[in-house]
């Protein structure tokens, strides 16, 4: 097993981008050519090479597209391209088992069973010690951050980690996902709403720093306007950070008033075939923070995940593949200022790491 953290040196806080175990996908693999990756090799088998992410990590926050339900059928059959579902009873013990400490349920799939599958999504999470947010039962609810309060060698940091998906007109008017005051749904996160939410707490609590963890963008598309006004928008409301999802590959980054803005993790783990429509380069990011500095060390993992397969496994980047990476991390950066910021270290034994020295 890779173990490197040394106890009470540092604190690192791990986000994954879309991950699902794709039971809805396998389930059709399954009907029409027999092939299931989770009856055929189980849910380890997509952990396997990235287990020691999450072992190395002392808090694990993972974007989860699906609810974990039981709920037969979809309010949303027929109107939605893609519904999807997890197992109510394996996934939310298998997310343990990996050391998942907080899901978010802001996205485009987190309302596909309506208010009952999100229910049951709330509650199988909350049975598992894993801590939902970016959705809930109500407006009030959905649009709590998470919030954990960590101590660091004796220093205080409080960590705020605000959930949520982009505004669409057909998800309001049609499909109806958003959460509203007597009504459960997914967190509608969007500058103009959360302002007045992050000003107060910059305002009430000198040890915070806040993450927005949006899921916005387009699916398999690079990085386009609306999301840079929306993360741009963010760090001016006083985010410290954006760490963004949502278009199922890894996006630029850029430097925003000396704050970083990742603007897609991409997938980690997603049991589907994508049909080799996108990159298979991922990224895991790792806030590292030392000596009570309330400012992060940030470390980018790269991970591939096959696009062209039924039965896809995440794996860290060889060494071949990290120009690639860097290529993408850094377009538009027409100063070379991300380029020149960031470090290489392939003997690290998480897998390949790259550090931003912002």
């Amino acid at each position: 097993m890779i173990k490197i953290k040394a106890m009470n040196e540092e604190l690192r806080v791990t986000f994954y981008g879309d991950f699902t175990f794709g039971e809805n996908y396998q389930a059709r693999y399954d009907y029409f050519e027999k092939i299931n990756v989770l009856r055929q090799k189980g849910y380890d088998y997509l952990f396997d090479k990235v287990r020691h992410f999450f072992s190395n990590s002392d808090f694990n926050i993972v974007n989860l597209e699906s609810p974990i339900t039981d709920v037969q059928k979809s309010f949303l059959e027929n109107k939605k391209a893609c519904v999807h579902w997890c197992d109510r009873e394996i996934s939310p013990k298998i997310m343990k088992r990996y050391n998942i400490h907080a899901a978010s349920l802001g996205n485009n799939h987190g309302y596909d069973y309506g208010e009952e599958g999100l229910k049951q999504s709330l509650e199988a999470l909350k049975g598992a010690n894993i801590e939902p947010f970016g959705a809930g039962m109500n407006i009030e609810e959905a649009k709590k951050p998470l919030v954990k309060n960590f101590t660091v060698n004796g220093k205080p940091l409080n960590l705020y980690v605000f959930g949520g998906y982009k505004y669409r007109e057909d998800y309001e008017t049609e499909f109806h996902f958003y959460a509203k005051k007597d009504k459960g749904g997914v967190n509608l996160l969007m500058p103009d709403l959360v302002s007045d939410s992050i000003k107060q707490i910059k305002d009430n609590d000198e040890n915070a720093y806040i993450v927005m963890f949006p899921h916005f963008g387009f699916d398999l598309q690079k990085t386009v306007l609306m999301q840079k006004e929306m993360a741009r928008a963010f760090i001016d409301a006083g985010a410290d950070t954006v760490i963004g999802h949502g278009p199922h590959m890894m996006n630029q980054m850029e430097y925003y008033k000396g704050k970083p803005i990742i603007y897609s993790l991409g997938n980690f783990i997603f049991a589907a075939d994508f049909r080799g429509r996108m990159t298979p380069l991922n990224l895991v990011c790792s806030l590292v923070f030392k000596d009570g500095n309330a400012k992060p060390v940030f470390e980018l993992y790269p991970v591939h995940m096959n696009t062209d397969s039924k039965t896809p496994q995440t794996r860290p980047v060889e060494k071949q593949e990290i120009n690639e990476v860097i290529r993408r991390l850094c377009e538009e950066d027409e100063d070379d200022t991300i380029k020149k910021s960031v470090s290489t270290d392939e003997n690290n034994p998480l897998g390949i790491c790259l550090t931003l020295n912002h």
